[in-house]
């Protein structure tokens, strides 16, 4: 998917899984659950709710997320890659369990007012 914008009109269109999205802008929505492994490139979040994704072995390059909220979502093996993260938050889902950053990677990623519930959420965000 090339140059599209995903809200809550079109967002059943979208196949999340095994997909490539370069300059992509992603807005106004909520989403529960979802297989996320896919490669993102130049790629805009905003205002984006999302519970229990799996986002494993995804690849976000230079991407931006603002006022972005994940819960209980699983970023494992996950590459950020010179990303802007703004006014986000990895928060618990409503059963108690925590983002997932498992062998995840962070590289010359830039994050204000980023909010974390798990140590290695932060760790990984704030190196």
């Amino acid at each position: 998917m090339r140059s599209e914008t995903v809200g809550k009109d079109n967002l059943d269109s979208v196949a999340w899984d095994e997909n490539y999205f370069k300059f992509c802008d992603f807005e106004n929505f909520s989403v529960e659950g979802e297989s996320v492994c896919s490669d993102f490139v130049q790629c805009s979040f905003t205002n984006v709710d999302w519970y229990r994704g799996f986002f494993s072995d995804a690849n976000f390059v230079n991407c931006r997320f603002k006022a972005c909220v994940f819960r209980g979502s699983s970023f494992r093996g996950t590459k950020f890659v010179e990303c802007t993260l703004t006014d986000c938050r990895f928060v618990k889902d409503n059963l108690d369990g925590d983002c997932d950053f498992s062998e995840a990677i962070a590289y010359g990623c830039t994050m204000m007012l980023v909010r974390a519930s798990t140590q290695r959420c932060a760790e990984l965000l704030f190196l």
